[in-house]
């Protein structure tokens, strides 16, 4: 009895190579958290200072320029090199003095030319400007050296119905980009099959409405060149002033 009450009490001795196994895997585990923690302090600071730089100097080769973000921050959350191999080194020809207000920039669609929209038309106005047909041609240049389809949309900021000529917002934006898609067609020779052109309105605002500068920024036309998805599908068709529009969802 005694024999078995004291290999009870003896204790086994202890793992050492298992204790050592666990420490070390401990230690390998804080170390690449540690690692991850330190990129990504590192990628956002490299994204802040990118942004900083582009800021400055306004454009960079290529036509890129600094991305609009959500609400009224200016960051690099979509910034991609990517543009489809279309080259836009022509786009500013003729208009340099353009250049720092013109952003092309690239998302899950495709490569977008976003241009103000006081560029292109007279405030509140339909018609385009004659001083934006050298852009205008510029444009056409580069859609007639790409097979890709292309979408032009109106923008709006959130002003509401416009009294003096009597549309919404989203007719507005409907209408001037009708205007580009027939400037396009009948000036820069291209198939309208290869075309759709439509307006959100003041729905999609790519910074917020609450200052003056801001809804400038907001009141734009965005030219798509669609190379990573289908364009968007319209879900109907409605009739204004004899003019045939498609509605989107």
């Amino acid at each position: 009895m005694r024999s078995k009450k004291k290999n009870r009490d003896e204790a086994a001795p202890p793992n050492l190579i298992q204790i050592m196994t666990v420490s070390l895997f401990i230690i390998l585990l804080a170390f690449f958290i540690l690692l991850n923690a330190i990129a990504v302090v590192d990628e956002r600071k490299k994204r802040q200072a990118l942004g900083s730089l582009m800021q400055s100097f306004g454009m960079l080769s290529g036509g890129t320029s600094v991305i609009m973000g959500e609400g009224e921050n200016v960051g690099l959350s979509h910034f991609s090199i990517d543009f489809g191999n279309i080259d836009f080194t022509n786009l500013f020809v003729g208009n340099e003095d353009m250049a720092h207000e013109i952003r092309v920039t690239s998302d899950k669609k495709g490569s977008v030319v976003s241009i103000p929209a006081r560029l292109l038309f007279e405030k509140h106005g339909t018609r385009l400007k004659p001083s934006s047909a050298v852009l205008l041609n510029n444009l056409c240049k580069i859609i007639n050296k790409n097979d890709c389809p292309v979408e032009i949309i109106g923008h709006t900021a959130n002003v509401g119905m416009n009294e003096e000529i009597g549309f919404s917002d989203r007719e507005l934006s409907t209408i001037r980009a009708l205007e580009m898609f027939k400037y396009f067609v009948r000036h820069g020779k291209i198939m309208p099959n290869r075309i759709t052109s439509y307006g959100w309105g003041k729905y999609r605002p790519i910074v917020s409405n609450k200052t003056i500068e801001t809804r400038e920024l907001n009141r734009r036309m965005e030219i798509v060149f669609v190379h990573k998805s289908p364009p968007e599908r319209p879900m109907g068709i409605f009739t204004f002033r004899d003019f045939f529009f498609k509605v989107f969802d």
